[in-house]
């Protein structure tokens, strides 16, 4: 017995209205990926980490440690810092809160920051001093 050619396909396949398709097909369109996105418009941020204030008020001194940014959309970096307490970031274009740590204030443990939020624009160099008060 010879089997017969198959006419019909049997199983869960059914076929999709054509709108359905070009639906889906516009709203994919639409979809950006990440991989796929430019990269962001930075700006440049120099600063210094130091401590102000004390005893006899001699003026900033400069200290190592670290700076952290935080941007609108939480933390963005942290930063290493030599003696020289100097730092330069290009970060993406935005408003952002700086703040430090060194060794050298309060055993590490004490929170440097500086004196309100400072804005990364593009082709500025924008300036941040992080503080940390010593009484």
């Amino acid at each position: 017995m010879t089997p017969k050619p198959a006419t019909h396909v049997k199983g869960p396949f059914r076929r999709t209205p054509l709108a359905i398709v070009t639906l889906l097909a516009a709203t994919a369109a639409g979809v950006s990926f990440a991989g796929c996105s430019s990269p962001p418009i930075q700006g440049k941020l120099d600063g210094t980490l130091q401590a102000v204030g004390g005893p006899g008020e001699t003026g900033p001194r400069a200290l190592s440690g670290q700076v952290t940014f935080h941007g609108s959309t939480g933390h963005i970096a942290t930063l290493g810092l030599t003696a020289s307490g100097r730092f330069s970031a290009n970060l993406p274009v935005g408003t952002y809160t700086v703040t430090g740590r060194s060794p050298q204030f309060e055993g590490g443990a004490g929170a440097c920051q500086a004196s309100g939020p400072v804005t990364v624009t593009t082709g500025a160099t924008a300036r941040v001093d992080v503080d940390c008060l010593e009484s």
